[in-house]
């Protein structure tokens, strides 16, 4: 399973605003300026993620975008899902009428493919950009 890089990003803008940011509103050309991350790709990132709840978006000249829960509360797995639409290395882990093999009803390497999808989503589910904060602050403390 391959993510594409708006997850990463998403992630890495996300962990800016929960290190710089949580309290007040940031703007897509800050979160661009200080990570290198294009802010028209911000920008696209940053619709899909206010549409799924993610984050808030204030208007004016201080506006920008704020995140709808603290960083304890959001993990990496609503990130993740609000742009990859799922966590499934393939179709048949989620939806068995997915799979169109003709042997399908003695397949064995499904309950592979679901406990994969299980385990990625425990993973995810369980890092929140509060902790990816936490592990940030660790790493730079130690340079």
């Amino acid at each position: 399973m391959k993510l594409s890089t708006k997850s990463r990003y998403a992630l890495e803008a996300l962990l800016y605003m929960a290190l710089h940011a949580y309290d007040h509103p940031v703007s897509t050309g800050e979160i661009s300026k200080e990570t290198g991350i294009s802010e028209g790709y911000l920008d696209q990132i940053f619709f899909r993620l206010r549409k799924a709840g993610l984050l808030t978006a204030v208007r004016g000249k201080a506006g920008g975008f704020l995140l709808a829960s603290s960083p304890e509360e959001t993990s990496a797995g609503s990130v993740v899902r609000a742009l990859e639409g799922t966590l499934v290395p393939v179709a048949c882990a989620e939806d068995l009428s997915a799979c169109k093999s003709l042997v399908r009803d003695q397949c064995v390497t499904r309950a592979l493919w679901v406990r994969l999808s299980r385990e990625i989503g425990n993973i995810l589910d369980g890092m929140t950009l509060a902790s990816l904060a936490e592990a940030f602050r660790e790493k730079e403390g130690a340079l």
